[in-house]
């Protein structure tokens, strides 16, 4: 296969040529890493077997120097059954755009069973998961992304734009830590070392990523980009290296569960003389409901005291400290450091929903959902009116980690921005110290290229929830679906949330909502201000 890179759409000027070979070895995927090129320039490549010849593709390389502006646009979470990827379309058609930044959850790993993750839409648009059953093998794992990349619309953000990528769980199963996944079960799918192994052979195969360094691990992803004078880009690595055990709350035994008192529903107390809590325990009925007006809840004490434990860590000591050392490099020569993160930093408490709507609009709520939805959302409900941490998986479920990273930042003489995925919804968030006196950094989380949004699945807009009740959420949109484009410049940096239809083609695309940020001298975030989103 020859492969051409040069400096005009019309390959008039050639920059370099050469050939390359592959084979099932490697599920017939190339990789060129070309050398020689310019900094801060456009080239455009293509490839050539026979008679065939690609699609036209355009990259960016790395500036040096003085920069004036850095445009980059940051994806996650693109469930395939769930919906059109029209917001990889929008970032195709885009006139300004450095580089693609995807944050993890590339593919998802499940199924086409009647209820695996998506599938309700996925029956509707014929969207349909290949292989038809979740992902174990490394056949598995080519064919699923084999498929992703057959779709057009991804192609063409592919084709735009340079990416620059890190995994999530999906990568490889639903909430990976280092030793396992909630997803997995190896009494049927076998040895998650063998599964993860078969998931990053063809991450590496099929995502533009450089292969593993000789004598590094492949989990060691965690990277860092600097874009001239202007910004360094630093990719963090929280799945697969060092992350320690997550709590699940939908794992059964994972949650220690108490006898709560429920006379006022918003305000539970917890029943904690143990001879009292056995009685009424003694007296549930044969569904295990417990008399009224007691009912069974999460420990929180004991949640929030496994969670707390210094020892529990995302990054672990080792990339802990280059980030450190990565972050300080980088703000004594460049105003801006951002962070692509792959899960979403702010603090979060569970939103207590009847608390914010009341009983007369709760009510309301849950009558207009669907019958089948019902019972689900009210489970929902009730889990969520516990004061605890929102997201378990998320670092609310590591604040140790957070702690540390608090610490790096109070010492910091620069400006960082944190990007986030996974958490389908939009957030700003002011990342502060511990006591909340001061804002050291700013977080801004995308929503998903098509994964279902909380906000969707609760039936009301759930981002008016965690704004109330949480002082680090300063925005957050808990129902649209899109991407974020982050513009750098010496002056400002811009953050624009696009949400982009899914459901439909022609779709439209508009701007949520826009961010301006100052860069300040010294450590802390600078002064951050909503501005109006264009017409």
């Amino acid at each position: 296969m020859k492969w051409t890179v040069a400096e005009d759409a019309g390959f008039t000027r050639v920059a370099a040529s050469g050939e390359v070979q592959t084979g099932p070895e490697r599920d017939h995927t190339v990789k060129v890493d070309v050398k020689g090129l310019k900094p801060g320039h456009d080239y455009w490549y293509r490839f050539t077997a026979g008679s065939r010849t690609s699609p036209v593709g355009r990259a960016r390389t790395l500036p040096t120097g003085a920069v004036d502006r850095l445009s980059l646009a940051f994806v996650t979470c693109s469930l395939y059954p769930n919906g059109w990827f029209n917001a990889y379309h929008h970032i195709g058609q885009s006139e300004m755009l450095d580089a693609v930044v995807e944050l993890g959850d590339y593919i998802y790993e499940y199924g086409a069973g009647e209820d695996d993750y998506g599938m309700e839409n996925g029956r509707k648009l014929g969207r349909i998961p290949e292989p038809p059953h979740d992902l174990v093998t490394l056949s598995d794992y080519r064919t699923r992304y084999a498929q992703y990349r057959r779709d057009p619309d991804l192609q063409a953000a592919h084709a735009r734009a340079p990416w620059i990528c890190v995994w999530d769980d999906h990568e490889v199963s639903n909430d990976t830590w280092k030793g396992g996944a909630e997803n997995h079960h190896e009494k049927t799918q076998g040895a998650f070392v063998d599964r993860k192994a078969a998931a990053l052979q063809a991450y590496f195969e099929w995502l533009p990523i450089r292969e593993p360094e000789p004598g590094r691990p492949a989990e060691q992803i965690w990277r860092s980009f600097d874009f001239g004078d202007l910004a360094s880009l630093t990719m963090l690595e929280t799945r697969l290296t060092a992350r320690s055990y997550q709590l699940e709350y939908s794992r059964p035994g994972d949650i220690p569960q108490i006898v709560y008192d429920a006379r006022d529903p918003l305000a539970k107390t917890p029943v904690r003389d143990a001879a009292e809590a056995a009685r009424i325990k003694a007296a549930a009925g044969p569904d295990g409901a417990l008399p009224k007006p007691y009912v069974l809840g999460p420990d929180t004490a004991a949640i929030e005291a496994f969670v707390a434990d210094p020892a529990r860590t995302l990054m672990g000591p080792q990339q802990e400290a280059w980030l450190q050392q990565t972050l300080t490099r980088s703000a004594a020569a460049r105003p801006w450091q951002v962070i692509g993160n792959e899960v979403v930093m702010g603090r979060c408490r569970a939103p207590r929903i009847e608390a914010f709507l009341g009983p007369e609009r709760m009510r309301k709520l849950i009558d207009a959902l669907p019958t089948s939805s019902r019972k689900r959302a009210l489970g929902d409900i009730e889990r969520l009116s516990f004061d605890q941490p929102y997201d378990l998986d998320g670092w609310d479920g590591y604040p140790a980690a957070r702690a540390r990273f608090d610490t790096m930042l109070e010492r910091l003489a620069g400006n960082v921005i944190v990007v986030s995925g996974d958490s389908h919804a939009f957030w700003t968030n002011e990342l502060r110290d511990a006591g909340g006196a001061k804002r050291l950094a700013v977080e801004f989380g995308t929503s998903s290229i098509t994964s279902p949004t909380g906000g969707e699945e609760a039936g009301f807009q759930l981002g008016e929830v965690f704004m109330k009740q949480n002082r680090e959420v300063t925005f957050c949109d808990q129902l649209a679906k899109g991407y974020i484009r982050l513009e750098l410049t010496h002056a400002a940096a811009t953050a624009e949330m696009i949400a982009v239809q899914i459901d439909r083609k022609p779709y439209e695309a508009k701007v949520l909502a826009r961010w301006r940020l100052t860069p300040t001298q010294g450590p802390g975030a600078g002064e951050l201000a909503r501005l109006p989103a264009p017409a």
